[in-house]
């Protein structure tokens, strides 16, 4: 019987959940495709970890990642080491080696796309990768294979689990940030340095693999403007529900335009207030969705566990069946439609219009709100409601909240510029888009 062979590196959560899981479905394997894939070699930093997966005897245990790219028994090397490097140079060297390669590490792909990609087309090797966005999600193979046919004119939403539970909890429980944040730690869904989902850095780079899939071209996610969920309090959670209608979340979206000269993209990842209608207000906790907008399929929606050790190994394995499978029938790999050449022009966030939230911490004084007005309106922005509550016992300040009507979101940025700090008015200034 024909045997397909996988070197693992990387025996964290993830790893040894995917090693388990590809030990528990071998024998489905071989009943749908008369044919075996086996853990041939599992490497991490401390081979322990391998003795309590339960793992066959006869899978080698190694600490060096480069006796699984050098093994030429291994067909297929999986990624799960995580980071920059050494995870670049075992993919390189697998590839280099004539092996495939699975990883679930967004980080890699966003930033080193050309490279890794490039170098997986040059040695006519696969490169797969579901396990990088949403976890269990079927987003990437849906974008790449099932709907090939169709234009994708808009990517929409919550790509990261820790930033949804902790809003979900402040709208929910009214459990201020701080508290969500503890308690998402606890249940295992925040790292113990949590700033790159708080920054909303993990949902640019998970939103620059799916645009990277689209377009066929690299966007870089330093060209994805940026906002987290840090200035997010308590209280503008509550007042979105209470008095606007709408939910916070922290939203990616990409929205993609054909232009004579190549595609254009407006990207970004912002907290965004949701009208509770909207499907993305119903999805709460650690689970993520994505919208779609296409020209055939017109709209769908994909939702699930965004992270956690099973629906991440889910598709690990997953991608492992599917690289097996194309080894198996002897296809030589397909070109990457997503390696195209030339570059994608990327809209200036302070160009893309808007409504906005705006909260400001003011002085209970005549003047301030005008102060504020003026700001605004000195920058063509208009505001649409104006909200001021009452001060309470000895504060000495008000939160101050304003909607606009659509604008630049440079221009609104420039008014809060003008008046933050200054004036009776607080530096910090909580600032979200309506959807």
């Amino acid at each position: 019987m024909r045997e397909i062979r996988v070197g693992l590196a990387g025996l964290g959560h993830v790893g040894s959940a995917a090693a388990s899981l590809l030990h528990r479905t071998a024998e489905g394997f071989v009943r749908r495709f008369g044919a075996r894939l086996t853990l041939h070699a599992v490497c991490d930093a401390s081979p322990a970890k391998a003795r309590g997966l339960g793992l066959p005897r006869g899978v080698r245990v190694e600490r060096d990642w480069r006796r699984l790219t050098a093994d030429p028994a291994v067909d297929i090397v999986v990624e799960l080491i995580g980071g920059q490097d050494p995870a670049k140079r075992l993919v390189l060297e697998a590839f280099a080696a004539g092996k495939d390669v699975v990883t679930a590490n967004k980080a890699l792909l966003s930033r080193q796309w050309p490279e890794v990609v490039g170098a997986a087309q040059a040695a006519g090797r696969r490169l797969a990768f579901e396990g990088s966005v949403c976890a269990g999600i079927p987003i990437i193979g849906s974008l790449a294979r099932s709907l090939a046919p169709n234009g994708i004119r808009q990517i929409l939403g919550i790509l990261n689990g820790t930033t949804n539970f902790i809003l979900s909890r402040m709208t929910c429980d009214r459990c201020p940030a701080g508290a969500a944040l503890r308690e998402a730690r606890r249940l295992g869904l925040a790292e113990r340095d949590p700033r790159l989902d708080l920054d909303g850095s993990d949902s640019a780079h998970k939103l620059s693999v799916l645009a990277s899939v689209v377009l066929g071209r690299w966007l870089d996610p330093a060209r994805v403007g940026r906002a987290g969920i840090e200035s997010v309090g308590l209280d503008d959670a509550l007042f979105a529900v209470e008095e606007l209608g709408r939910t916070v979340r922290l939203l990616g979206l990409a929205r993609f335009e054909d232009g004579p000269e190549g595609p254009t993209v407006e990207a970004r990842v912002c907290p965004t207030l949701v009208p509770l209608r909207h499907p993305l207000a119903a999805v709460h906790d650690a689970y993520n969705a994505v919208m779609l907008e296409t020209s055939e399929a017109k709209d769908l929606m994909f939702y699930g566990l965004g992270a956690g050790a099973g629906p991440a190994a889910s598709a690990v394995v997953g991608d492992l069946w599917l690289l097996a499978e194309a080894r198996l029938g002897g296809r030589a790999a397909p070109p990457l439609l997503w390696a195209r050449e030339g570059r994608v022009a990327v809209r200036k966030p302070e160009d893309c219009l808007g409504r906005f939230y705006l909260r400001f911490q003011a002085s209970d004084r005549p003047g301030v709100l005008g102060r504020i007005a003026q700001a605004l309106g000195r920058q063509g922005v208009s505001i649409a409601h104006v909200h001021q509550r009452s001060r309470s016992g000895s504060a000495r300040t008000v939160p101050v909240v304003l909607v606009t009507h659509a604008a630049p979101e440079g221009r609104v940025r420039r008014a809060i510029e003008a008046v933050a700090g200054r004036d009776g008015v607080s530096r910090r200034v909580a600032l979200m888009r309506l959807l």
